[in-house]
């Protein structure tokens, strides 16, 4: 896995406020918190809406589109606990958010 700069600064995303960031392909949720950042592949499993417009309770976001929740720290879908969405480490380097991707395989 290979940290990557969002060009975002934290001071942009103020708490209980959620963003999209896409990272070359990569479409990602990014939650704040008031317990820190998290963030999630921002397609939800069961038909790709995007997690960042679903709303967050209790560190459970809700898919706007079908009500599948997942929370924010594991990924694992409350609906079905065998379903869950990627999650990935978030850093926080002189105020600017960094999020750890998994690096592309080579065919």
């Amino acid at each position: 896995m290979a940290f990557i700069d969002t060009s975002l600064k934290l001071e942009q995303i103020p708490p209980g406020e959620n963003r999209c960031v896409k990272l070359g392909e990569a479409q990602v949720g990014l939650f704040h918190l008031k317990d820190g950042l998290f963030a999630l592949d921002n397609l939800c499993p069961h038909r790709g809406a995007p997690l960042h417009d679903g709303f967050v309770v209790d560190g459970v976001v809700t898919c706007p589109w079908h009500q599948w929740q997942f929370q924010v720290k594991d990924g694992v879908c409350r609906n079905i606990p065998k379903v869950r969405t990627a999650v990935y480490p978030v850093e926080v380097r002189d105020g600017v958010i960094w999020i750890d991707l998994p690096t592309p395989r080579l065919l």
